[in-house]
Formats: C-alpha cells, sequence, structure tokens
C-alpha cells in the first residue's frame, strides 16, 4: 500500500508540475481540444482537432507530442500529424504554425515537412503592455523532383488588454495579443493583422485575421475542450 500510494503521489506531482510550467498549453496526458475556422461571414471552413499524447520532463523541462487532425469545411482529413511544445523555465516554445493556419496544413497535406525558425515565444507571466519575441517558421518538402517551400513571419507581437471572450466552451477572461503574421509561398504571398486570446490554462482560445484595411477576413474558436 506504501508503495501504490508513493507511486500516486509522484504521478500527481508530475501531472500538477506539467501544469504549473506554463498557463498558456495545457502539458497533461490525454488533454483533447478543438478549434473550428470561420470565414467572415461566419461560414465553417476548417477544424483542428489536437489531441496530448505524451508528457515527458527532464531537468526541469516539458515536452508534449501532440496530435494533430486537420478537416476541411465537408469534414474530410486534410492532415494528420504528430509535433512537439516544449515548456522550459516557464516559457511556452511551439512552431506557431501548428495553430494558427490550417491553411498552411492543408498545403502540405501529409508529405513529410522540416521546419526551422524562432519558435514561438509566451512567457509564464502575462501583463498588458508587454512586447513579445517574433517568430519565424520556415517549412520545406520535397515530393519526387519538386520541393515546396513556405516561410511565416509572426511580428510586433504585444498584449494590449485583458477581456472576456466567449465561446461554446465557455466565457474566458484572456489577454489580448495583437501582431503581424505574413505567408510567404511560391504563389502565395499574404499579410494579416491579428488578434489572438490567450487565457490561463487553455492556452488560445480566439484568434481572428484581418486584411490590411482592417477588414475580417477569417477567424478561429476553441470549440472543444475535454481533460
Amino acid at each position: 500500500m506504501k508503495l501504490l500510494t508513493t507511486c500516486f503521489l509522484f504521478t500527481l506531482s508530475f501531472t500538477l508540475s506539467a501544469q504549473d510550467c506554463t498557463p498558456w498549453f495545457p502539458f497533461q496526458e490525454g488533454v483533447a481540444f478543438e478549434y473550428t475556422s470561420y470565414d467572415k461571414k461566419d461560414k465553417v471552413t476548417s477544424r483542428v482537432h489536437y489531441e496530448v499524447k505524451e508528457v515527458m520532463e527532464k531537468d526541469g523541462t516539458y515536452e508534449a507530442t501532440v496530435h494533430a487532425l486537420i478537416s476541411d469545411k465537408k469534414e474530410e482529413v486534410i492532415a494528420d500529424y504528430d509535433f512537439e511544445v516544449t515548456c522550459k523555465d516557464g516559457e511556452f516554445l511551439a512552431d506557431f504554425s501548428n495553430f494558427v493556419n490550417p491553411t498552411m496544413k492543408e498545403a502540405f497535406g501529409n508529405v513529410e515537412v522540416s521546419t526551422s525558425g524562432d519558435d514561438l515565444i509566451i512567457p509564464q507571466d502575462l501583463s498588458v503592455g508587454l512586447e513579445l519575441p517574433d517568430a519565424i517558421t520556415y517549412m520545406e518538402t520535397a515530393m519526387g523532383a519538386i520541393s515546396m517551400k513556405a516561410e511565416m513571419y509572426f511580428t510586433e507581437r504585444k498584449v494590449v488588454d485583458k477581456v472576456d471572450v466567449e465561446t461554446p466552451v465557455k466565457t474566458f477572461n484572456a489577454f489580448k495579443m495583437t501582431g503581424k503574421e505574413r505567408v510567404k509561398m511560391s504563389i502565395i504571398n499574404r499579410e494579416y493583422n491579428v488578434i489572438h486570446f490567450y487565457a490561463e490554462g487553455y492556452g488560445m482560445v480566439r484568434s481572428e485575421l484581418y486584411d490590411k484595411k482592417d477588414k475580417l477576413d477569417g477567424y478561429m474558436v476553441l470549440t472543444s475542450y475535454e481533460e
């Protein structure tokens, strides 16, 4: 009984430590959540389902393996893959293309993609007025003799407010972050003004894309969350 109690306490301690490392992503095995994307006319364009498959800890750094399943407006799967996110010294680090741009993943499909660049970083403690570092992702894949490259830039990131955000999951009191997102591919070169809303214990609960004239182009909302 003592051994079982010790094992239980160790497991509980690990889970709590992983969750406490960063409030901006659920570092807890088995957590599943889904975002639904809409166009400017409120029509569904895609869905992204995430599930935290495994959380590992080494020297205070936590790494989670996350499974992503992206489907289009007809509920047909267009991408199915795993990726990693990290919490180190209280900071959340991730390739931001895995969270904000389903269209980019649709372009590459299930082909193996190599990525590099500077991760999206969100510090443990946020406050209004805080400026955050740029995030850059370079993506490349080879399909026979043809190679495909893409670049994503997320710049001018700043926490501007803390507001209530209504979602199908619940109403969150979330930090409002603004920035600029640019996508470059061989035939695509788009730039948007973006707004992301992050809630403690959940992470991003809503994001919005605006064109150069600040007209809404589309948005994504947290539509389910299960522990």
